[in-house]
């Protein structure tokens, strides 16, 4: 049978957080899937917590940081449940839960690591008014992320998709809003097989956005990070300091030129000299702030693998101690004991068996 978890982000969903789960577990034929453990990473300030909880999932702190660091840490727990697969589900209920067995299939058919889904590959996907203005900002994100990661990406956050734990295992992030596109560059990056298939998409029916009230708000917010998850960053600031340095040079040539390449002449035109000055310095301030970007990408990276390596020693050791990110697949075969010990069943009921 196989075995899946599924990561529930959640913030203030009290209303629906029960109606999701059921949703959820209501997906998996048992005849095919084991009972799936349902990890909700919580950053709620209402009762969403102890309703998850009552309905027998598992809840993780998702600390306070916003989705994507959320996400990150539940993405990162789940791989040590040891599930052959790994499902991301919107907690607002807005991303329809029986949909799920449709994104586990490529996987199972060996077809892809990563399912996306999309709300516009279709027009009848969403049943209510999209604004127009929010319409345009997944359009300039889905852009964005077609040009870092070369495919035919239709929409840049969608509620719903499906990994493999190795996916989730080597992810690395940089942004605390970012997860969505940061693990479509992320895995495509890494050579992982990225599919998307249209998802339909529910109007909301409690609370607002975790992410922003505002989709061109969000791209702003956002770009940054990306440019520097995907590398543009060091591409921008080492193109413009060269060039910047250039000019720099080509300007002096042209006073030297003007003086009649009289070096006692030259020093007359002290404005000039003041601008190409200012020119060498700015070149040389883009290029070490492109180094220093990507110094502090890197530390980053390192924390966030010295995070993971602390919480899985303090956690029992779930296959993550004294592991880097090469070994991150023997941290995925070593959790499939502990999946069994999970229970997936709302409290007061009897538990299923037979998880294989």
């Amino acid at each position: 049978m196989w075995k899946v978890c599924v990561v529930v982000p959640t913030k203030n969903e009290g209303p629906v957080i029960r109606d999701v789960i059921q949703e959820i577990r209501r997906a998996f034929d048992p005849e095919l899937y084991a009972p799936p453990v349902i990890l909700v990473v919580d950053d709620s300030t209402d009762e969403t917590r102890r309703l998850a909880e009552e309905e027998g999932a598992e809840v993780l702190i998702g600390g306070g940081q916003g989705l994507g660091s959320a996400m990150y840490a539940g993405l990162k727990a789940a791989v040590k449940y040891g599930p052959d697969f790994i499902m991301s589900l919107d907690g607002d209920g807005q991303a329809d839960a029986e949909e799920i067995p449709r994104f586990l299939q490529p996987l199972i058919d060996d077809e892809a690591d990563m399912v996306l889904g999309s709300r516009f590959k279709r027009p009848d996907l969403i049943d209510y008014h999209y604004k127009f203005i929010n319409r345009f900002g997944t359009i300039v994100l889905s852009r964005i992320l077609r040009g870092f990661t070369n495919l035919e990406i239709t929409d840049s956050h969608g509620g719903i998709r499906a990994m493999r734990p190795e996916v989730a295992a080597e992810l690395e992030m940089l942004g605390t809003h970012t997860y969505v596109q940061e693990t479509i560059i992320d895995a495509a990056e890494k050579g992982f097989r990225i599919v998307e298939l249209p998802s339909v998409w529910r109007k909301r029916r409690a609370g607002k956005s975790r992410v922003v009230g505002s989709i061109p708000k969000y791209v702003f917010y956002t770009l940054p990070i990306l440019m520097m998850r995907s590398g543009q960053h060091i591409r921008l600031l080492y193109s413009a300091g060269i060039v910047l340095a250039f000019f720099a040079m080509l300007y002096f040539f042209v006073v030297l030129a003007q003086a009649g390449f009289n070096i006692k002449e030259t020093f007359n035109r002290l404005p000039a000299f003041v601008f190409i000055a200012l020119l060498i310095s700015l070149g040389f301030q883009c290029f070490f702030f492109g180094l220093v970007l990507q110094l502090l990408k890197q530390v980053k990276y390192q924390v966030d693998r010295a995070n993971i390596r602390t919480a899985g020693s303090e956690r029992g050791g779930a296959g993550a101690e004294g592991r880097d990110s090469n070994e991150s697949t023997d941290a995925v075969a070593s959790g499939r004991d502990r999946f069994r010990e999970v229970g997936t069943a709302p409290r007061g009921h009897s538990e299923r068996s037979g998880v294989g």
